[in-house]
């Protein structure tokens, strides 16, 4: 087949125009993004139910839901948080399942826990769309504040359009002010009046709920029969409630006002200091940053000129900045790497050899490009640096290819030929390197969770593009030589020369080597081996001395500062803490700019970072700081010890963006059993415990502190005597305080929420109760305060489960010292929490539990390499010694690989050991095809010490120029600013370097080894 393709050399360069088309075009249209897109197979349900307890929330809403949900056996954790008002629950599936059909059958098992719920219990939204992403977000701030409401109705207006941006799913505002219609009751009136809440409501939902009232049929004519109801709110105030003393209608405006109003402020946003609208666009699944924030940009500026004079919009953060810089900075690396590539290539190969290595790029790169949309990767950061890698290792097929055509024209075959049989003598040895690649990087498509998902492009581009280097370097580049060569005058092929600007250094390099100094080699093949593998092993206990870490830090300019306050703190007093820490932020020297978020969390712009809790006892602060002076990991570390000085009575934690997936806390600690009461005990135990260790700069839990409350308990008797339910007491405590909502009104191209309430009440006191009556079905009315009585108590303010089983989670955020120092510390005194009692658990998690866990991962999927390349090798040679003799040198690569983390003191985690994976493919090619020329010789006739010397010589140009090139189009990533690949390519690097100096004299040394143990046994068998 080979012969013929390169014979039939017009029809194959046909179909590799095509298929090159076909790959610019493909890779032109893929999508731009900073970080892969993940789509993780979590969902959560959030059911609000107005007015509840923790307890009854959880009693009430969660523990249905988890009962119903439980029997699902495709969910892999299920945890939720009960608190006052509002169910929240997570849902995470096993990895690998059709989801869609789990997803619906949940959706089913909440609608079936839902009939149970109490009738004031809104219905549960179901929400598995987690992976949306914002793009961008606009601050808009205000010379006067009363500008807000005409704002937000310009807004509302835009919001309608967004369907004009194809790559935008939604608008998100926060700081805005949302209308409802407020029907204030006066208590005294009501009661003056004789008339029961339960009346009013009754008169207002029998006119703006009225029954439609259909049709009337007629043998003629079917006839549409509407009726005209109030949607006026003075009209709705004549609506007659009752009748007094004297006879006289009673209206809805006599005892209550309606008035069309703002919902109490639950939230509050500032930029530089002024009050601010923050506006976030989100992306669309699949979409390009880039060109949907062009998109963006257009529609912004219509919303811009339509603003009001005295408002300002400022483009705060943009996805598209930091990609198209990503990508301009991968770019230069990428320059560097074809032209590093291509000069290494030009030292020991021709100039038109090195032509046609410098085409097997592109080409090879467009091939490989055909099949990523198919396979779901986009253009990001980890896609980008694979093209890097892939160029360091493709042309190593095209390299090994051209030398042996090169050899074989100067033994004086014709082009045709020497292009056909030089091809022929590497192909396996080519097409085995490519599957050792191909199998490395396999296993890597299939790690697990949110690790795998965000790596999965790597291997994806490499197994792409290494598939069609191989096809370019077999077909295509024997093709070029063949009519290059032909081309040439019969006197410069006659009279050849050595390739490459140091064709005669590396000539004379290989003679040395292959006749001198395997010469030696081959006298004491077992010094060597020995010798080697005590350099290699001695490498391996610098791995304490290696700094450990799961992904490097970003070093980005963004800063998170995340405060709580109390529990039951109002959004009035949050705010004054807020200005106050905004107010200290900006008298730091290298702040840029402070965003801040009251009651609410900081948009989804940074992939895990930002977020931050909600509520009115909350704030965020998006800080932009100036790295020039500080970094961000020392701006982190400085706050974290700081502020809390500062400010002793705020809880608050400092972060920044993570460069991998999210893995939560640095630190977290589970603690689980049956007893709420009992588990707090615990989780203040190891609070202190954790709080007592050296480096930890602020802990905390998923339950928070007690929450004050005022316990109503019901005279039962008082009760009956006056026809009262707790349904009744329960409905007039809640007019009292929040309000009871009362669904809907439709108003001229809106809908508008409406919410009664006791108005007239000055202040918040128990003993408004004396002020407020209620009417049972005697007809009597009688003061609360008679019926009640009230005590002031503490609550829970959140119960969180995890699996069904009360759980808390402790979190812990180092300062100076690791996740891992910290643990060692504390690691007896948290075990002795939970030692005496076996229905308690404690489990350490976070961030060191999940770098655990995905080493684990790697180091089986590594098990898996090994053996598959072992297998692909064993079939090439049909041999077992042979593949384990071949396999040494990825030992000895990921010595080198620790050498290299060692002296540069870079972090051994999950990019590094990507860059160890990685590495057991590339290496193993330079030992396939040293082995290979052996065999071939041995073959023929040859001395295996003979054999070895010859083979040494004829492939060491190929072998130290591969190992040169993948040294050279990695060494910009190694030696650039991404603080994410810089540990992949310094391990890699290292790694060849070390592996391919000791493999020039290991495996040959290994193979002689091997040769005379074989010929000592067959001299004991034949005598």
């Amino acid at each position: 087949m080979i012969s013929w393709l390169i014979r039939k050399r017009k029809i194959t360069i046909l179909f590799f125009i095509m298929f090159t088309l076909v790959g610019v075009l493909s890779f032109l249209q893929l999508p731009q993004r900073e970080i892969p897109e993940i789509d993780p197979p979590i969902a959560q349900v959030t059911t609000v139910y107005p007015g509840a307890s923790s307890e009854q929330v959880e009693q009430n809403v969660t523990d249905l839901l988890e009962e119903s949900l439980s029997q699902i056996p495709e969910i892999a954790s299920l945890t939720s948080v009960s608190s006052p008002g509002l169910s929240f629950l997570t849902v995470e599936l096993e990895e690998g399942l059709d989801t869609d059909q789990i997803w619906n059958e949940v959706r089913q098992r909440v609608t079936d826990a839902q009939a149970e719920f109490p009738d004031d219990a809104n219905a549960p939204i179901f929400n598995n769309e987690l992976s949306t992403q914002g793009l961008a977000t606009y601050q808009l701030t205000f010379d006067n504040p009363d500008l807000v409401p005409e704002v937000d109705a310009l807004l509302d207006r835009w919001n309608t359009r967004l369907n004009e941006l194809p790559d935008i799913v939604s608008m998100q505002t926060q700081g805005t002010l949302e209308k409802e219609i407020l029907i204030e009751v006066d208590p005294e009136e009501l009661a003056d009046a004789g008339i029961s809440t339960d009346q009013l409501i009754g008169a207002l939902n029998g006119e703006i709920s009225a029954v439609p009232p259909g049709e009337w049929k007629t043998d003629a004519y079917n006839y549409r029969v509407e009726l005209e109801t109030f949607t006026n709110l003075s009209d709705l105030e004549t609506l007659p409630v009752g009748v007094d003393g004297e006879g006289e209608m009673i209206q809805f405006g006599d005892v209550a006002s309606i008035n069309e109003t703002f919902k109490p402020v639950t939230e509050k946003v500032a930029f530089e200091g002024e009050e601010a609208i923050s506006l976030t666009f989100s992306l669309k699944q699949g979409a390009s940053v880039t060109s949907a924030q062009n998109e963006l940009n257009g529609f912004v500026d219509r919303i811009e000129a339509e603003l009001p004079e005295g408002v300002e919009m400022t483009l705060l953060y943009t996805q598209a900045d930091l990609v198209n810089e990503l990508f301009r900075d991968l770019a230069i690396s990428f320059a560097i790497a074809v032209v590093s590539v291509l000069i290494v290539c030009s030292l020991g190969l021709n100039v038109s050899t090195a032509l046609s290595v410098a085409l097997a790029i592109p080409v090879s790169l467009s091939l490989g490009a055909i099949v990523l949309p198919f396979i779901g990767v986009d253009l990001n950061q980890i896609s980008l640096i694979a093209f890097i890698i892939a160029l360091g290792i493709l042309v190593d097929d095209g390299i090994v290819v051209n030398e042996n055509i090169e050899r074989r024209l100067q033994m004086g075959e014709t082009p045709i030929n020497a292009a056909i049989n030089g091809t022929k003598e590497v192909a396996v040895s080519v097409l085995t390197s490519t599957l050792t690649v191909v199998f490395t990087f396999l296993p890597l498509m299939l790690l697990p969770g949110a690790a795998g998902g965000f790596i999965r492009p790597l291997p994806a581009v490499l197994i792409a593009t290494m598939i069609a280097s191989t096809f370019v370097a077999l077909f295509l580049i024997p093709i070029y030589r063949s009519i290059k060569e032909k081309t040439a005058s019969p006197t410069r092929r006659s009279e050849r020369k050595p390739a490459g600007f140091l064709g005669g250094t590396f000539d004379k390099a290989a003679g040395f080597y292959g006749k001198r100094m395997m010469r030696g080699v081959t006298k004491r093949p077992l010094l060597v081996v020995v010798t080697g593998f005590l350099l290699g092993t001695a490498a391996y206990a610098l791995i304490p001395f290696i700094p450990l870490e799961f992904f490097p830090d970003t070093d980005r300019e963004e800063v998170f500062v995340e405060v709580t306050l109390p529990e039951g703190t109002a959004l009035g007093a949050t705010e004054e803490q807020a200005e106050e820490l905004e107010a200290w932020l900006y008298d730091v020297d290298h702040v840029r700019s402070v965003s801040t978020y009251v009651g609410t969390d900081i948009p989804r712009l940074f992939g895990a970072g930002g977020g931050g809790a909600s509520g009115e006892n909350a704030a965020n602060f998006l800080v932009f700081i100036d790295r020039e002076q500080y970094s961000t990991r020392e701006t982190m570390n400085n706050w974290n010890k700081t502020l809390p000085e500062q400010f002793p009575d705020l809880n608050i934690n400092v972060s920044m963006i993570e460069s991998g997936p999210p893995v939560g806390a640095p630190i977290a600690i589970e603690i689980s059993g049956e007893d709420f009461e009992t588990l707090r005990e615990m989780s203040a135990e190891v609070k202190d415990i954790l709080a007592a260790t050296d480096g930890v700069a602020n802990v905390d839990d998923d339950v928070g502190e007690n929450v004050e409350t005022i316990q109503v308990t019901p005279d039962r008797d008082a009760l009956e005597e006056n026809g009262l339910s707790s349904d009744d007491i329960a409905t007039a405590l809640r007019l009292v305080g929040e309000g009871l909502p009362l669904g809907q009104l439709q108003q001229p191209g809106e809908l508008i929420d409406m919410r009664m309430v006791f108005g007239t009440i000055d202040s918040l006191t128990v003993d408004v109760l004396e002020d407020i009556t209620v009417e049972g079905m005697t007809g009597e009315s009688i003061a609360l305060a008679d019926v009640v009585t009230t005590e002031e108590v503490t609550s829970d303010p959140r119960i969180p489960h995890a699996n069904t089983i009360p759980t808390i989670t402790v979190r812990a955020y180092p300062n100076e010292r690791s996740s891992d120092e910290i643990l060692a510390d504390a690691r007896a005194d948290l075990d002795a929490v939970t030692a005496n009692d076996a229905a308690y658990n404690l489990s350490i998690g976070g961030e060191t539990s999940a770098r655990t866990d995905v080493f684990i991962d790697i180091g089986k999927i590594f098990i898996v390499v090994v053996f598959l390349i072992l297998i692909v090798i064993a079939i090439q040679f049909y041999s077992l010694t042979l593949p384990i003799l071949i396999l040494s040198t990825v030992y000895l690569a990921i010595a080198g690989a620790l050498i290299g983390l060692f002296i540069t003191q870079t972090g051994l985690g999950f990019m590094s050991m990507m860059g160890a994976v990685s590495l057991a493919g590339i290496v193993v090619r330079n030992g396939i095809v040293l082995i290979e020329f052996i065999e071939q010789r041995r073959k023929e006739g040859v001395d295996p010490r003979e054999a070895v010397m010859l083979a040494a010589e004829q492939r060491f140009r190929p072998i130290v120029l591969t190992s040169l090139t993948s040294i050279a189009g990695l060494l910009p990533v190694a030696l650039g600013n991404s603080t994410l690949f810089k540990p992949l390519g310094i391990a890699i690097v290292s790694g060849l370097i070390f592996s391919t100096l000791l493999t020039l004299f290991i495996v040959p040394a290994l193979y002689l080894l091997q040769s005379n143990v074989r010929q000592r046994i067959r001299a004991r068998r034949a005598s």
